[in-house]
Parts: structure tokens; sequence; C-alpha cells
């Protein structure tokens, strides 16, 4: 049911439907990934970015770097790797930011649906994917809390959910560090005081 989505934004799909969702899942997939890690290039010089970042209430549905593998009738057909964590709330529920940044992406990116990329300098980003609906544009500067948009079905998403991502200069790393004061801390705050000696 998600290939008419695909198919407008990517006319060169063809072929049967099991081909039409492989070319998604692979080619439009990586697309979009060079795509984000694109964007992430020229961060904000200055750090943006406090304390740890905000998690959205939920439950997790999918983890970071889960493996997935793909079946159609019976038979593995693809694997990819999950480079985010899925969280349930409610339907439509408040997207918010993570942490205080400014706005690099927000529009539909293919297997990401609705999209929010923020740069929260010094190389660090958050993406917010599969929204219902977005709240912002590119070069706002936002606060800490404040909502971005609404959780969604859009691109590759079977329910409503967020996806949420934390990238580090281009490269997807995983988001459970970043919602940790501690981890912060020992591995983020201690080492620039350090190298202030």
């Amino acid at each position: 049911k998600k290939i008419p989505e695909f198919e407008q934004y990517y006319p060169k799909m063809s072929g049967e439907l099991i081909d039409k969702y492989l070319y998604t899942n692979n080619i439009v997939r990586q697309e979009n990934n060079k795509k984000i890690s694109d964007l992430c290039k020229n961060p904000h010089p200055e750090r943006l970015w406090n304390d740890r970042f905000l998690r959205m209430p939920g439950s997790s549905r999918a983890g970071y770097a889960d493996h997935r593998t793909y079946y159609y009738q019976s038979q593995s057909i693809d694997k990819q790797v999950h480079l985010g964590i899925d969280i349930a709330s409610t339907k439509n529920a408040d997207v918010k930011a993570s942490a205080r940044g400014i706005v690099v992406y927000a529009d539909y990116l293919g297997i990401y649906g609705n999209m929010v990329l923020l740069d929260h300098g010094h190389g660090v980003f958050s993406l917010y994917s599969h929204l219902s609906q977005i709240n912002v544009s590119p070069q706002d500067a936002l606060e800490q809390g404040v909502v971005l948009g609404l959780t969604g079905t859009s691109g590759m998403a079977g329910g409503d959910h967020l996806h949420f991502s934390i990238l580090v200069n281009g490269i997807f790393v995983t988001p459970k560090e970043w919602w940790d004061q501690h981890w912060l801390d020992v591995t983020i705050e201690e080492p620039l005081v350090d190298s202030r000696f």
C-alpha cells in the first residue's frame, strides 16, 4: 500500500510490485541516506545544545542497528540495518526538538517520509521522520522542546510512530547515549574540560 506514495516521487521505479518494493528499500534508501549525509556536511560552527537531548515519551518499537530481514512468499528478499529508534505514542503525537538547533531540512524524503533535520552545532544532528505534519521551515532556530511536527505514517512506516536518529559528522550513531546526561558528561564534557589545560 506504500508503493503509490513512492511512485509519485520516484518515477524511475518499474516492474512488478516486488521490484518496486526492492527499488524503494535499496536504491531510494541509499539516495535518501546520501542526501542526509550531504545535509550534515556544513554544521553550525558553535555548539547550540547544552544538556541531554529530550526523548519523546512512548515505547520503543525498533532499536538502533536492529538487523531486519524482509520476506516475500516465505523467501528472504532483502536485509537492512535500522539507523534510528522508533518510538510509538498516541496517533499524531507532538514531536519536540530534542535540543536547541537550526532546521536544515523540513520536507518529504523517500523512506523517511515527512522529515525534519536539526543542526545542533559541532557536527551533531537530530532527525525526525514519518511525520504526518511539519510545523517548521529551513533556517528556523528552535529551542529545546518546541513542537516541530506530529507523528505519522509517511514514508516506509507501517504504523503511526516517530523514527528518531542522531548523526555525528554525517554518521548515524545510537540516540540512547544522547538521552543520557552521565554519558554526555563522561564522553563529551570531561574531555573538553581536560583539553583546556
